[in-house]
């Protein structure tokens, strides 16, 4: 039996107030990885692709599981809210897909990791009620997106934090959703066992998943590497004036969608180094 089960029920604002404030001291004692996607190091235009590409999945896996809440929500206020949230999730959805898409990338071939789906796809989904399905996303969830919103900014290019701008706002509200669904009904010893049980559940899985997104930007870090490692051609390279970054014809730049062989030249005017973003027009030829 938990503290909590074996206690009266508290007062449920206190309650919620006293469990938000615990989360934050365990994200503040967690790792740099854990505590913000990435760590906080600048993301290069691979690694800022690939966390665009996570949230476009989270917010679209978002919107299907809190819409298959909806007819199983008796809660009218919670279930009005929740209308909102979906559509909020989509809306997310189609402003990262054409920020994608400004950076010559999208969403074609790219599949999650299984802690992703374990965390997002099945955890967040299930939940026995309403309280269990708040608790483990709009309080845990929405919560861990801010923060990682939060540790990400200083490290993106300024048309990504236009992005998340228009995003955070609407974040705050399902923070505020969750809030007034715990302080109005997690009014038991039972009921507040359970929002705990799932809060931390949550968390857990949310850990797993940022370390698993450091894996990822590992292993392609190391594909990269393989590649460059390969013999070199006489084929003309270009070096990028600002990072220094080298594009060998005979490489190309996969990540970005151009094929090994493709001519400097023949590069789309929209691509952008992969490590600082400039265009074409700051890249000069190294060799023939």
């Amino acid at each position: 039996m938990t503290a909590v089960a074996a206690l009266a029920a508290v007062d449920s604002t206190q309650f919620y107030e006293q469990l938000v404030a615990d989360l934050a001291a365990r994200r503040e004692a967690l790792s740099e990885a854990e505590q913000s996607f990435g760590g906080y190091a600048p993301l290069g235009r691979e690694e800022l692709i690939e966390w665009l590409q996570f949230q476009c999945w989270y917010e679209r896996e978002a919107a299907g599981f809190i819409g298959s809440w909806l007819r199983d929500t008796p809660e009218s206020e919670v279930f009005v809210g929740l209308c909102r949230q979906v559509a909020d999730e989509g809306k997310h959805y189609k402003l990262l897909a054409s920020h994608l898409q400004s950076l010559g990338a999208s969403m074609d071939g790219w599949k999650p990791e299984p802690e992703w789906v374990a965390w997002v796809s099945e955890f967040y989904a299930a939940g026995d009620d309403t309280l269990e399905r708040i608790a483990a996303h709009n309080i845990t969830g929405e919560l861990g997106a801010i923060n990682a919103f939060e540790g990400i900014l200083p490290r993106i290019p300024e048309a990504t934090q236009a992005v998340l701008a228009k995003i955070t706002p609407d974040e705050k509200f399902h923070v505020s959703l969750g809030r007034m669904a715990v302080q109005r009904f997690a009014t038991t010893a039972d009921r507040q066992e359970r929002v705990t049980k799932r809060v931390w559940d949550a968390f857990e899985l949310e850990q797993k998943g940022r370390l698993a997104f450091e894996r990822r930007l590992r292993e392609k870090a190391i594909a990269r590497d393989s590649i460059a490692a390969l013999p070199s051609s006489d084929k003309p390279q270009w070096i990028c004036q600002v990072c220094g970054w080298i594009y060998d014809e005979t490489v190309g730049d996969p990540d970005s969608g151009i094929a090994p062989g493709t001519r400097f030249e023949d590069i789309p005017d929209d691509w952008m180094c992969p490590e600082c973003l400039v265009t074409k027009d700051d890249f000069v030829l190294l060799s023939v």
